[in-house]
């Protein structure tokens, strides 16, 4: 980041502290669409067979949404950009990708020191950033382009088609960052597939069944991650308690 970046990121935070008590009475941010992928993540899981990651995690669920919907607080959402071919977010913003990887370092971290429900709350706000990589507007970088137009309509129609809700056939890489660049590519995509349509009701529908689906099965992926990588840490725990300690 250069010195006059970095002076406006400074700049920035100035105004947000300034009128977020405001925003905050403007608008209740609720989340109600990361809730439904983070409920839906866990389904695919106990249907592909995790059922012992899927019973573990939907017991700290509230944990989970909780940091799902703390992601979006205090203009915190200005840090959920990410263009994988600059390697940026917004201007004199720290990058979706950074944040996120960020966020699940977090999680682990506070797992392997004892705090779960901590833990799970970092891994929401990882899921969060994870699953806004699936939109195009988070990708290209771009807050125009009937970006609020579209969040709203998800928000309307999420729960009423059938064909939104994934059940099964998760999405399971080997880290957060491939994670990243997995859904921004198909966000890419999903832009450039539609680019041209001027019928908004059909271009929001289209552009959420690839990105939501997408969502919800990389959201999957990571909560399996997620515990996998705890599994490892209570054995390292393990070894370490029957040996007397560390030598």
């Amino acid at each position: 980041m250069s010195r006059f970046e970095s002076y406006y990121s400074k700049v920035l935070n100035r105004v947000f502290k300034a009128i977020n008590p405001i925003k905050k009475r403007i608008i209740s941010t609720q989340c109600v669409v990361h809730q439904f992928i983070n409920l839906q993540g866990l389904i695919i899981l106990k249907n592909d067979g995790y059922l012992e990651a899927s019973e573990f995690l939907s017991k700290y669920i509230r944990d989970i949404n909780k940091g799902a919907i703390w992601a979006d607080q205090d203009f915190k959402s200005s840090t959920h950009f990410y263009n994988p071919e600059k390697d940026r977010g917004l201007y004199g913003r720290n990058n979706a990708k950074k944040v996120c990887i960020g966020y699940y370092s977090d999680a682990i971290n506070s797992y392997y020191k004892g705090d779960i429900s901590r833990a799970m709350f970092f891994l929401g706000a990882a899921a969060h950033l994870m699953q806004d990589m699936t939109v195009p507007q988070h990708v290209i970088v771009k807050l125009a382009g009937h970006h609020r137009k579209y969040e709203q309509w998800v928000i309307k129609e999420y729960k009423e088609k059938e064909e939104f809700k994934i059940y099964s056939n998760g999405i399971y890489l080997n880290n957060i960052a491939e994670y990243i660049d997995y859904n921004t590519k198909i966000a890419y995509s999903a832009y450039k597939r539609y680019l041209g349509e001027r019928d908004l009701n059909k271009l929001f529908y289209e552009t959420t069944l690839i990105t939501l689906s997408t969502a919800e099965r990389t959201t999957a992926g990571v909560f399996l991650k997620f515990y996998n990588d705890i599994e490892k840490l209570d054995e390292i725990k393990n070894k370490r308690t029957s040996s007397g300690g560390c030598h």
